[in-house]
């Protein structure tokens, strides 16, 4: 309110001023005072229809300061009345015609119905046009170029009076302004430029910038220095021969050069207000951009620490019990399998780590490709739920499902769907206390499907809301928070959500009032087709199970524990840990499958099962790729490169025995 007062005060005091000499003039001539009207016989005055008009200008200025809208919009009817008052007395002066009792008499012949000068009248006709046109921001820059030409004409004739050169105030006798008049002139047009100081050429002169400042401390030196120097030489000129008469001139030189030297500071100090602008614009975007990376960098490393903090947590179990088979339980058998689950799990819990970071790449990357093609939600909500069940069974948890009797299809990849809800599931459980209740909801809303998730556990907070599908974003986590993850799965639901031509949301009432999210999809309208059944590869005869196997890895202890693991369910197995040494023994004596990695030594794993498959032909074993590199980029250039299957480690030994006891590979 302080700052508004403050940018009020100037136009407003202006205006108050300006109506002060108008009613004051209107008195003089109600009273017969020359006095009041501001002049002497034969000299200019103001007369009352030119009072009645800055009576109109200063009522425009103070409507216009409301902060009403409506109230600052009706400025503009007396601001049309200046223009009308203007425009209509110049044309009477024009055709030298009044209608009764308008009198165009003047000096002596003058009366309270005369008309304004000519000269009068134009000025009227500028400001009333500046004031109906700096309520509009568009405009505003040509009000107050006029404004500005009605304070420098005012301001020549304030000089005409001080210099005493009645040709400059009255072109002919009785018929220039009056003083009051000029004064007058000169607030309201005043008013007009500081009414709107923001906007317009007037931003130059009032913002605090180093070039407005500048601008400020020049401005009152460019209007006094001219006039200065005019009444300096008008006072020489008439010292010296007073019988000469070039006051007028040097008066009309000294304000032409006032007109250049303000137009030219003005244009200059505006570049630079521009230029300080867009250095302003430009710091302000660059400490967007730092606060950015600051937050960027900060969530980087909140994300390490919990990396850190999530890799650890698997790692202390793995590594005591395998201190416990080393000596306590080596001679159990019993406390062996229980060891060996728990290491089991924990390595499930790492590998489901990791996998989420290597979606969540693929996905940033543009690196995942979606198989395409028709799926019922029902059967999308139970693959789901299936995953889920183990830890909404463990919490005691409540699941309610409402799934739409026909068939909700829409066009995606299903193992990619199932994994956007499993995700969304498993947050609603984790976050959900023990013996809440976990709701999903699928159904159809117009054209589109919608799979809903609500839960009734800790909520999230309204300022965590905007973020809560950005990579790494998790509520801030407190020593007594057990829930462990990455911030990745809401980021990686929200990409696959996106690439499935969807969108997902969430919503919650705040901490404490449980959660819902809310995915939509693009729902199909048409039955499904056939699918058809393409098989990847042509197909080779069935063999025999394989029974004698080669590994071969350059990390030893990958290489010796899966020997250990193959060995215990039966196999025969050879270990290498150079492909050179592999591909003599291959082509020397053929396994019947050969485990090889990709990450080699001299020679990838795509380049030895090349040379394998060229080596042996049809005898060739099968090949089957153990890799930590698992994009889809990698496993297909390993299909080409002749390989019969792609596992990415850690080994799966289930699907490995599986892929033993029944060969079908490419050919």
């Amino acid at each position: 309110m302080k700052i508004l007062l403050t940018t009020h005060a100037v136009p407003a005091g202006a205006a108050l001023a300006c109506l002060f000499l108008a009613l004051t003039a209107l008195l003089g001539w109600g009273l017969h005072s020359p006095a009041l009207i501001g002049a002497s016989t034969g000299s200019p005055q103001m007369y009352p229809l030119t009072a009645a008009g800055f009576v109109c200008a200063a009522a425009s200025v103070l409507l216009q300061l409301h902060p009403v809208r409506p109230v600052a919009r009706a400025g503009r009817v007396p601001a049309l009345l200046v223009l009308a008052l203007g425009i209509g007395c110049a044309a009477m002066r024009l055709l030298d015609w009044a209608p009764a009792p308008l009198s165009l008499g003047l000096g002596a012949a003058s009366s309270a119905w005369s008309l304004p000068a000519l000269l009068t009248a134009g000025l009227f006709v500028v400001l009333g046009a500046s004031l109906a046109l700096v309520g509009a921001r568009r405009t505003v820059g040509a009000a107050q170029a006029l404004a500005a030409g009605v304070l420098l004409f005012s301001l020549l004739t304030l000089a005409s009076f001080a210099a005493e050169d009645t040709i400059l105030y009255q072109l002919l006798p009785g018929r220039g302004t009056s003083l009051r008049t000029a004064l007058a002139f000169l607030l309201a047009a005043g008013a007009v430029l500081a009414l709107r100081p923001d906007q317009g050429t007037m931003a130059a002169l009032a913002s605090p910038t180093p070039s407005s400042r500048t601008l400020r401390r020049l401005m009152a030196p460019l209007v006094l220095t001219p006039i200065a120097l005019g009444m300096v030489a008008t006072a020489a000129v008439r010292d010296a021969d007073p019988g000469i008469d070039l006051t007028t001139m040097i008066w009309l030189f000294v304000w032409g050069l006032l007109v250049i030297l303000i137009a030219v500071v003005w244009r200059f100090a505006y570049q630079l207000y521009r230029q300080d602008l867009t250095r302003a614009m430009a710091e302000r975007e660059r400490n967007e951009a730092l606060e950015a990376l600051r937050l960027a960098d900060e969530r980087k490393n909140e994300f390490l620490a919990m990396l850190a903090h999530e890799l650890r947590n698997p790692l202390a179990p793995i590594s005591t019990a395998a201190g416990l088979l080393k000596s306590v339980y080596a001679s159990d058998p019993g406390a062996v399998r229980r060891t060996s689950e728990i290491i089991a799990r924990q390595v499930e819990h790492m590998v489901h780590l990791v996998d989420d970071l290597l979606d969540v790449s693929r996905v940033t990357r543009g690196m995942i490709e979606l198989k395409r093609e028709q799926v019922d939600l029902r059967q999308v909500v139970g693959a789901a739920l299936e995953q889920v069940q183990p830890l909404l069974d463990a919490k005691r948890q409540r699941l309610r499902t409402e799934l739409p009797e026909s068939r909700l299809l829409v066009e995606g990849d299903t193992k990619r769907l199932i994994q956007v809800l499993a995700n969304l599931v498993n947050n609603a459980a984790k976050y959900t206390p023990e013996e809440g209740s976990v709701l999903v909801i699928a159904r159809m809303q117009g054209g589109e499907a919608v799979l809903l998730v609500r839960d009734d556990g800790i909520g999230i907070a309204p300022e965590l809301l905007p973020d809560i599908f950005g990579l790494f974003t998790q509520a801030r986590r407190t020593p007594d928070r057990a829930e462990g993850g990455l911030g990745l799965g809401l980021a990686l639901v929200r990409n696959l959500v996106e690439l499935h031509g969807g969108m997902v949301h969430a919503d919650s009432a705040g901490p404490g009032h449980g959660s819902t999210f809310t995915i939509t999809l693009p729902r199909l309208e048409a039955p499904p087709a056939p699918v058809a059944t393409t098989a990847a590869a042509p197909q080779r005869a069935r063999r025999a199970a394989a029974s004698h196997l080669l590994v071969v890895d350059d990390n030893a202890d990958a290489a010796t524990s899966l020997a250990l693991l193959l060995e215990a369910d039966g196999y025969r197995v050879e270990v290498e840990h150079a492909p050179h040494p592999a591909l003599r023994r291959v082509l020397a004596q053929a396994p019947d499958a050969c485990i090889l990695d990709i990450g080699l030594p001299d020679m990838d794993g795509r380049e030895l099962a090349r040379r394998i498959r060229t080596g042996l032909k049809e005898r060739t074993p099968l090949l089957i790729a153990l890799t930590g590199y698992g994009s889809d980029a990698d496993r297909q250039a390993a299909l080409d490169a002749g390989f019969d299957h792609y596992l990415v480690k850690p080994a799966n030994m289930q699907q490995l025995a599986a892929l033993l006891s029944v060969q079908a590979s490419a050919g």
